[in-house]
């Protein structure tokens, strides 16, 4: 018995080893431009221009990891730092989040592959500061869990153009009312990755 079981655990061993040498894995790195959600405040400006800011929007800055299973099949483990936010003279306001994404990716040919997975969205918070402050509160956010589509078109190997959809919603933690809606996060966007050889 105990001989079978050294076996077995050496043959599991091996085939881990196996599995693991023929994964490519490699780092990626980028960002994009994302578009849409609730509006979550309006800043007017002395000559009358004015600036939203999105619970969708606007700038997201990306690293992680991707592992390629097969020519066909891959994953990819991705931490991003999005914000919005509207500047003045006189003050600022800002939503920013971190998400971290699991994706899966099928390769459809040689330069355009589809995706999706899910993405958990954590420290999520509006900030106001200066003149803003004296008319808009903070506001905390709790964490939260959406899910992502996309397509991705390879120019380059090592350059990826990615055209995705995210859907996420976010409730304000310790909100008076708990049956105020939650605020709509979901966004369009268009990233640009380098992957690393």
């Amino acid at each position: 018995m105990k001989k079978s079981i050294a076996c077995a655990a050496l043959g599991l061993a091996m085939a881990g080893g196996a599995f693991a040498q023929g994964v490519q894995v490699r780092g990626l790195v980028g960002g994009g431009f994302t578009f849409g959600g609730d509006t979550i405040a309006t800043v007017t400006y002395d000559n009358d221009d004015d600036a939203k800011v999105h619970a969708g929007g606007l700038i997201a800055f990306n690293g992680g990891i991707e592992l390629q299973f097969t020519p066909l099949v891959s994953a990819q483990a991705v931490v991003s730092y999005h914000f919005d936010r509207a500047n003045a003279s006189n003050g600022d306001v800002k939503f920013e989040r971190t998400p971290v994404e699991l994706l899966g990716h099928f390769r459809m040919n040689d330069w355009f592959r589809l995706g999706g997975g899910a993405r958990y969205t954590s420290a999520a918070k509006f900030r106001a500061t200066g003149y803003a402050s004296n008319f808009l509160a903070d506001v905390d956010f709790k964490p939260a869990w959406g899910t992502v589509v996309e397509g991705e078109f390879f120019p380059l190997k090592s350059f990826g153009i990615k055209v995705r959809y995210v859907s996420e919603k976010f409730k304000a933690k310790n909100s008076p009312n708990p049956n105020a809606p939650a605020l709509d996060g979901s966004h369009g966007g268009i990233y640009f990755n380098y992957y690393f050889p």
